[in-house]
């Protein structure tokens, strides 16, 4: 006979592994009551969850956070494009609103400008005598010019403020935050001088070589047959050797208003930063610009054709005798009424557009660091601890 000693007893207290009648944990047959029976609590949500899923074993990987537009983390080409369109859902009183204003207000003042120069222009050419028409076109043509630099004038400080407004929405983005129109005005204006004396040194360059490039083909144009062939072929090359110019500059100053920005850095203290911050990354930067530049413009072709048709309809219906008449004066302004709901639609687009390509500047300006500097480790003990601006002046 066994000891009693050794008989394996259930937790439960019977000696054979069963629970003894009537215990209090044994449940009831079916239809059999038990006093002192209580059923078990129901299994609760959270109990399922960790029966499916159990928590991370500490040193698991663990997703880089998130607070606001981007993760902080280097930025992928996806997330960079996205995260430049992305900037309008996340921000869009600081970024739609004030970007149409800009962009409707460049344009009205473009057409009236051009029209009432173009007006007035063709009347005065046309009462003049033969002896004073040549003055009178060489002094309408100045007017042309200076209207022109007039217009490139408010073009470079609308897009100095735009630029100084959406570095800032999207630097403060990466922190989680939302400033308003008014503050990112406010502290865009800081930097307002030296974004517009950027933005003036970069047309100055522009307009420098297209004058050369001009010079020097009417220069050759001149030398006979063989003069107007060498001119055509050094247009065509010239004009390709100032686009790819003009792209290399784009992209290597692309990051110069974020430095000015957010580092208060002077004008050409600024594009030593970006020239260095932008190495090893030209090649999706170029990609990313590109690619932002073909989309907006596919859609404001797209969008701006029914616009284009309606302000025909429009020049038709308040000038109906207009298609038999020569006279330049009416021809001009049925060309601008007719211009107008595809100029304005336009422009709309590609304030829209603007946005995305300052927006690919400034994302691209925060990847740099991240890559270079670590800035995504400021970034996130500033959201979690908080402390001292995270934008900082770099290495000098």
């Amino acid at each position: 006979m066994a000891d009693q000693g050794d008989e394996w007893a259930s937790p439960s207290g019977g000696a054979s592994g069963r629970p003894e009648p009537g215990h209090a944990e044994e449940p009831p047959r079916y239809g059999e009551r038990i006093p002192g029976w209580t059923p078990p609590a129901p299994v609760t949500s959270a109990d399922q969850q960790w029966a499916v899923a159990p928590p991370q074993a500490p040193g698991a990987y663990v997703p880089p956070p998130k607070p606001g537009l981007i993760p902080l983390h280097p930025l992928s080409f996806g997330q960079l494009l996205g995260s430049a369109f992305g900037v309008l859902r996340y921000n869009p009183r600081a970024t739609i609103v004030p970007t149409l204003i800009i962009s409707v207000v460049q344009t009205a003042l473009s057409l009236l400008l051009f029209g009432f120069v173009g007006v007035s222009a063709i009347d005065r050419i046309q009462q003049a005598s033969a002896a004073d028409r040549g003055a009178i076109v060489a002094g309408s043509i100045a007017e042309g010019v200076l209207g022109g630099l007039v217009i490139a004038a408010i073009t470079i400080f609308g897009t100095a403020v735009l630029q100084g407004m959406l570095v800032l929405v999207v630097a403060r983005g990466s922190l989680g935050e939302r400033p308003r129109a008014i503050e990112a005005l406010r502290r865009a204006l800081r930097s307002f001088w030296p974004l517009v004396a950027f933005g003036a040194l970069v047309a100055a360059v522009e307009i420098v070589a297209i004058v050369v490039l001009a010079l020097l083909v009417v220069g050759v144009a001149t030398a006979g047959t063989v003069g107007l062939v060498l001119a055509i072929v050094i247009g065509v090359f010239g004009g390709l050797g100032y686009l790819v110019a003009v792209g290399f500059l784009i992209v290597k100053l692309a990051t110069v208003p974020s430095a000015i920005v957010l580092e208060r850095r002077g004008v050409f203290a600024a594009i030593g930063r970006s020239w260095m911050l932008m190495r090893g990354a030209f090649w999706r930067t170029f990609g990313l610009f590109a690619l932002v530049i073909v989309m907006v413009g596919f859609a404001a072709q797209v969008v701006s054709i029914p616009f284009t048709l309606i302000g025909g309809a429009l020049g038709g219906l308040l000038f109906p005798d207009a298609g038999n008449s020569a006279d330049p004066a009416t021809a001009i302004p049925i060309a601008l009424i007719s211009t107008i709901p595809a100029a304005i639609v336009s422009a709309i687009v590609q304030g829209i557009g603007q946005v995305a390509q300052v927006s690919v500047f400034a994302l691209t300006y925060l990847d740099r660091r991240i890559r270079l500097e670590g800035l995504d480790l400021e970034l996130q003990r500033v959201v979690e601890q908080g402390g001292p601006d995270p934008f900082e002046p770099g290495p000098r």
